[in-house]
Protein backbone atom coordinates (compact mmCIF):
# COMPACT_ATOMS: atom_id res chain seq x y z
CA UNK A 1 0.00 0.00 0.00
CA UNK A 2 1.61 3.38 -0.90
CA UNK A 3 -1.43 5.27 0.71
CA UNK A 4 -5.07 5.41 2.39
CA UNK A 5 -7.70 8.27 1.77
CA UNK A 6 -11.13 7.67 2.13
CA UNK A 7 -14.70 10.35 3.07
CA UNK A 8 -16.09 9.09 6.06
CA UNK A 9 -18.93 10.37 4.90
CA UNK A 10 -19.02 7.76 2.71
CA UNK A 11 -17.92 4.64 4.30
CA UNK A 12 -19.31 5.26 7.76
CA UNK A 13 -21.86 2.23 8.77
CA UNK A 14 -24.24 1.81 11.56
CA UNK A 15 -25.94 -1.02 13.23
CA UNK A 16 -28.84 -1.47 15.55
CA UNK A 17 -27.41 -4.57 17.01
CA UNK A 18 -23.79 -4.44 17.27
CA UNK A 19 -20.86 -1.33 17.14
CA UNK A 20 -19.67 -1.44 13.70
CA UNK A 21 -15.86 -1.59 12.80
CA UNK A 22 -14.51 -0.55 9.73
CA UNK A 23 -10.87 -1.37 8.55
CA UNK A 24 -9.17 1.87 6.95
CA UNK A 25 -6.04 0.20 6.89
CA UNK A 26 -2.98 -1.89 7.70
CA UNK A 27 0.68 -2.26 7.61
CA UNK A 28 2.56 -4.00 9.96
CA UNK A 29 2.18 -2.40 13.60
CA UNK A 30 -0.14 0.08 12.65
CA UNK A 31 -3.72 0.51 11.38
CA UNK A 32 -6.58 2.31 11.72
CA UNK A 33 -10.07 1.84 11.70
CA UNK A 34 -13.45 3.72 12.16
CA UNK A 35 -15.76 2.94 14.81
CA UNK A 36 -19.47 3.72 14.08
CA UNK A 37 -21.70 3.22 17.59
CA UNK A 38 -25.50 4.58 17.44
CA UNK A 39 -26.92 5.76 20.58
CA UNK A 40 -26.74 2.68 23.78
CA UNK A 41 -24.01 0.53 22.39
CA UNK A 42 -20.46 0.58 24.51
CA UNK A 43 -17.31 -0.56 24.08
CA UNK A 44 -16.70 -2.06 28.07
CA UNK A 45 -14.21 -0.57 30.11
CA UNK A 46 -10.75 -2.51 29.31
CA UNK A 47 -6.54 -2.39 28.62
CA UNK A 48 -4.86 -3.31 25.85
CA UNK A 49 -1.26 -3.91 27.09
CA UNK A 50 0.61 -4.14 24.32
CA UNK A 51 -1.15 -1.37 21.97
CA UNK A 52 -0.84 2.35 22.33
CA UNK A 53 -3.84 3.91 20.46
CA UNK A 54 -5.16 7.53 19.49
CA UNK A 55 -8.43 7.97 18.94
CA UNK A 56 -9.97 10.89 17.46
CA UNK A 57 -13.77 11.83 17.48
CA UNK A 58 -15.34 13.03 13.67
CA UNK A 59 -18.93 13.32 14.56
CA UNK A 60 -21.18 12.74 17.35
CA UNK A 61 -21.17 12.91 20.49
CA UNK A 62 -20.48 10.40 23.86
CA UNK A 63 -18.90 9.57 27.04
CA UNK A 64 -15.32 8.71 26.88
CA UNK A 65 -14.41 6.62 30.27
CA UNK A 66 -10.35 7.12 30.48
CA UNK A 67 -8.10 6.01 33.65
CA UNK A 68 -11.33 6.09 36.64
CA UNK A 69 -12.65 9.58 34.70
CA UNK A 70 -15.03 10.23 32.62
CA UNK A 71 -14.93 13.26 29.72
CA UNK A 72 -16.96 14.29 26.56
CA UNK A 73 -16.33 12.96 23.50
CA UNK A 74 -17.45 15.21 20.90
CA UNK A 75 -16.08 16.55 17.27
CA UNK A 76 -12.37 17.61 17.29
CA UNK A 77 -11.89 15.31 20.77
CA UNK A 78 -8.42 13.35 20.33
CA UNK A 79 -7.25 11.33 23.14
CA UNK A 80 -4.26 9.17 23.10
CA UNK A 81 -4.17 5.81 25.37
CA UNK A 82 -0.86 3.95 26.00
CA UNK A 83 -0.60 0.65 26.63
CA UNK A 84 -1.64 -0.65 29.87
CA UNK A 85 -4.39 2.73 30.55
CA UNK A 86 -7.88 1.58 31.12
CA UNK A 87 -10.58 2.87 28.69
CA UNK A 88 -13.96 2.82 27.01
CA UNK A 89 -16.87 4.05 25.55
CA UNK A 90 -20.26 5.14 25.98
CA UNK A 91 -22.36 6.01 23.39
CA UNK A 92 -25.17 7.92 25.40
CA UNK A 93 -25.30 11.55 23.57
CA UNK A 94 -26.26 11.68 19.97
CA UNK A 95 -27.80 8.92 17.70
CA UNK A 96 -24.85 8.28 16.06
CA UNK A 97 -21.46 8.48 17.28
CA UNK A 98 -17.87 8.21 14.81
CA UNK A 99 -14.61 7.73 15.84
CA UNK A 100 -11.04 6.87 14.47
CA UNK A 101 -9.00 4.91 15.89
CA UNK A 102 -5.18 4.45 15.27
CA UNK A 103 -3.33 1.58 17.37
CA UNK A 104 0.34 0.80 16.71
CA UNK A 105 1.19 -2.12 18.30
CA UNK A 106 4.30 -2.60 20.72
CA UNK A 107 7.09 -5.33 19.17
CA UNK A 108 8.59 -7.74 20.96
CA UNK A 109 11.67 -10.22 19.91
CA UNK A 110 9.06 -13.04 18.18
CA UNK A 111 6.89 -10.34 16.67
CA UNK A 112 9.88 -8.61 15.38
CA UNK A 113 11.43 -11.77 14.37
CA UNK A 114 8.30 -13.16 11.98
CA UNK A 115 8.05 -9.38 10.50
CA UNK A 116 11.96 -9.88 9.52
CA UNK A 117 10.84 -13.20 8.16
CA UNK A 118 8.21 -12.16 6.15
CA UNK A 119 9.84 -9.15 5.05
CA UNK A 120 12.65 -11.40 3.65
CA UNK A 121 9.93 -14.22 2.01
CA UNK A 122 8.34 -10.63 0.06
CA UNK A 123 12.07 -10.50 -1.68
CA UNK A 124 12.31 -14.04 -3.11
CA UNK A 125 11.31 -14.40 -6.87
CA UNK A 126 8.80 -17.55 -6.35
CA UNK A 127 7.50 -17.22 -2.99
CA UNK A 128 6.95 -13.49 -2.50
CA UNK A 129 4.75 -13.00 -4.79
CA UNK A 130 2.17 -14.30 -2.29
CA UNK A 131 3.29 -12.31 0.58
CA UNK A 132 3.57 -9.03 -1.81
CA UNK A 133 0.03 -9.22 -2.12
CA UNK A 134 -1.00 -9.80 1.35
CA UNK A 135 0.24 -6.27 2.84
Amino acid sequence: MRFFTANVNTIKKFSDTELTNIHLFEREAFYGRLLCFTRGQVVRYHRNDHFDEVFDVLEGEGTILIDGREMPGVPGTILYVPAGIEHGFRADGSERWVIRETVHERIYAARAAKMVVRAALKRLPLIGKRFRTTG
